[in-house]
């Protein structure tokens, strides 16, 4: 079950054009896991407006290949060759239905799974995609704990877009189990506290968010240890490798 819809996607990522915005929040915490990107693919599961894959396919070197199912292929191909970019293939299309033409030496998505209900299903067919040992990279911003009653409070229609039950370790650890997959990295990042409200939210809950987010966040990195917390660190992600050919013959038998 969808979480969003398709002209909710549409109506966010309208107003970008051929600006692409800022990269991946969380690139400096993905990409050192990452090969060099000579020579190999990197495809992204809901890649508009562009701005990851020019991320990692401008500073790796990746061919980069995406799928979206709202924004046309052939602007976000060409204002990535603008920027010099390796330019694969993007598709237009629906992730359950669309039968990919090769499979890919990394895959990912940042922000995606969380719209659906039967998310494990979505990380399972991101393995699916993946060439046998490459990787599979799961990125989502962290709507748990704290962040959750936050949410609640300020930005509730947003947070109804959001299945926040996987937004935990444990389930992104369960992943790896379920596609017999070597789990590199499974964490939260971001800090220890970041809040935002969509554009949508309405003009009193955006004033709050500008006046509470400075006092908590002081708070946060005086008490909280470490360098992020499962309560109010914005992102969690993770990095898998797959099964290679050997691995998933003997997952098969």
């Amino acid at each position: 079950m969808r979480l969003t819809s398709q002209e909710y996607w549409k109506r966010h990522w309208q107003d970008y054009g051929d600006d692409l915005g800022e990269g991946c929040e969380i690139y400096d915490d993905v990409a050192p896991f990452l090969p060099s990107g000579k020579g190999k693919s990197f495809f992204e599961v809901g890649c508009a407006p562009g701005r990851i894959l020019a991320d990692f396919g401008g500073r790796l070197g990746f061919t980069v290949h995406g799928l979206d199912y709202t924004a046309e292929p052939e602007s976000i191909e060409n204002n990535l060759r603008k920027r010099g970019l390796t330019v694969g293939k993007i598709h237009k299309a629906d992730f359950f239905t669309w039968e990919p033409p090769e499979r890919y030496d990394v895959v990912a998505s940042f922000g995606f799974i969380e719209h659906f209900e039967d998310a494990d299903r979505v990380v399972d067919r991101h393995f699916a995609m993946c060439k046998p040992g490459g990787m599979v990279v799961i990125g989502m911003p962290n709507f748990g704990g704290g962040q959750r009653a936050l949410h609640w409070l300020l930005d509730r229609k947003n947070l109804l877009r959001h299945n926040t039950k996987i937004m935990n370790v444990p389930f992104l650890e369960s992943a790896a189990r379920r596609n017999n997959a070597e789990l590199l990295q499974a964490r939260y990042t971001g800090g220890h506290f970041h809040f935002w409200v969509e554009d949508d939210a309405p003009v009193i809950a955006q004033k709050a968010v500008r006046r509470l987010t400075g006092p908590l966040r002081f708070v946060a990195n005086r008490v909280v240890p470490g360098d992020s917390n499962p309560w109010f660190s914005p992102f969690l992600f993770a990095i898998y490798r797959a099964p290679g050919s050997e691995d998933a013959a003997v997952a098969a038998a």
